[in-house]
């Protein structure tokens, strides 16, 4: 018998490489899992988060009043809209303050007379 003369097909791949190929992903992965926290934790969140956006839309309010009234054309509407209404309630509060402290002097002079002393 001639050697070499016989063709040996391909060598049989074993169990644990055909198991390893079969568990390998075609697409691409989603990144990590994030699971909604439960019981105290999830309301601490929740908390936490609620917090931040009033934050962000207080200091949005604020910028906005600022670039508002820097006196330029505004062209972004909500944000000039949201510009003009902090713009109101800062003023409204400071009336408030002015109008307080003069209501306290006042206040002040009426209990100074009820003691007996003279006051202009």
């Amino acid at each position: 018998m001639a050697q070499g003369g016989a063709k040996l097909g391909k060598a049989k791949k074993s169990a644990g490489s055909q198991r390893r190929k079969q568990t390998v992903k075609k697409t691409a992965g989603k990144g990590r899992k994030a699971y909604k926290a439960k019981g105290r934790k999830g309301v601490v969140e929740r908390e936490k988060n609620e917090t931040t956006k009033a934050i962000n839309k207080k200091n949005e309010a604020l910028v906005s009043a600022r670039a508002v009234g820097s006196g330029d054309r505004f062209f972004l509407k909500d944000i000039r809209e949201t510009g003009k209404k902090e713009i109101d309630e800062l003023k409204k509060e400071q009336y408030r303050k002015e109008n307080r402290a003069a209501k306290v002097t006042d206040r002040l002079k009426i209990q100074l007379k009820k003691l007996g002393r003279d006051v202009e």
